[in-house]
């Protein structure tokens, strides 16, 4: 097998991609037909948004103090109360078993 350094066209091929003077098939992002227009994506928007909620995080407190606290408080006081209906409720949903908010 020998292979040519040169790059050669059909004889009826112009520069302009026609073929016999039928256009090629369509080019990379042309519409497939004259009403439809190509599929988009505007991430700039999208990249945006998610620069605003990095900054947001990031200017929340890691442990909310004043809630540490107040459980702290009703430890040790004793009046710190569970309810059990809302951890199995908790475990359910965490299990996939039961829906948020039912």
């Amino acid at each position: 097998m020998r292979v040519s350094d040169s790059i050669s066209f059909p004889e009826n091929q112009d520069v302009t991609g026609k073929v016999g003077g039928v256009d090629s098939p369509k080019v990379k992002g042309q519409p497939e037909s004259p009403g439809l227009a190509p599929d988009e994506t505007d991430l700039s928007a999208n990249l945006q948004k998610v620069q605003e909620l990095k900054t947001q995080l990031a200017n929340l407190p890691d442990v909310r103090l004043e809630r540490v606290q107040e459980l702290r408080t009703a430890v040790s006081n004793g009046t710190y109360q569970v309810d059990p209906g809302k951890i199995a409720d908790a475990m359910l949903t965490d299990l996939g078993v039961k829906e948020e908010g039912s």
